[in-house]
């Protein structure tokens, strides 16, 4: 650049001046390396907050969920909270388990987020479901029409597909 843009930039633009004035090796103006939310490196962080996460998902249910399943829209994950909430689903009959896949697509707002799962180890050995759990991380896959005995512990860890679900929310 040459001095006189410099020197116009100086008087005319303080607010460039620093993306303009940097010392000479590195011109970049955003952190480098830096570790984006809702990855592997940031422990999948959420990108957006619980309100605004659970006001997309509730919006989202409303259209494609009955309102007695309602309840179930919410990135919930205090363990022994989702316990709770599938106890209710299951014991009073409120919302039937068809809806199940329609408020996973809600969920992960149809983003997979399979890797989150898996990185969270919902595909770990000791559960013995195998790769069965991940389904329930990818909106796009299969259908869940019915429940089977192996998916118990995929919805005893309701809490961390939800917060994969949550952190994979990335931009509005």
């Amino acid at each position: 650049m040459t001095k006189h843009c410099l020197r116009w930039i100086s008087r005319n633009c303080p607010a460039k001046r620093p993306a303009v004035f940097i010392g000479k090796g590195d011109r970049r103006r955003s952190p480098h390396n830096e570790a984006k939310c809702g990855t592997a490196e940031r422990g999948y962080q959420p990108c957006t907050s619980k309100l605004i996460a659970n006001k997309l998902f509730k919006s989202c249910c409303e259209l494609y969920v009955p309102e007695e399943c309602h309840f179930m829209c919410t990135y919930e994950i205090d363990q022994s909270k989702t316990r709770n909430m599938l106890l209710e689903l299951v014991k009073q009959k409120r919302c039937s388990m068809r809806y199940l896949s329609a408020i996973l697509y809600c969920a992960s707002q149809n983003r997979d987020n399979r890797k989150c799962c898996a990185d969270l180890d919902l595909n770990a050995t000791q559960l013995q479901v195998g790769s069965r759990c991940l389904r329930m991380c990818d909106p796009s896959g299969m259908a869940i029409e019915r429940l089977t005995k192996e998916d118990v512990t995929c919805l005893y860890n309701w809490n961390v597909i939800m917060y994969c679900h949550h952190a994979g929310i990335r931009e509005m």
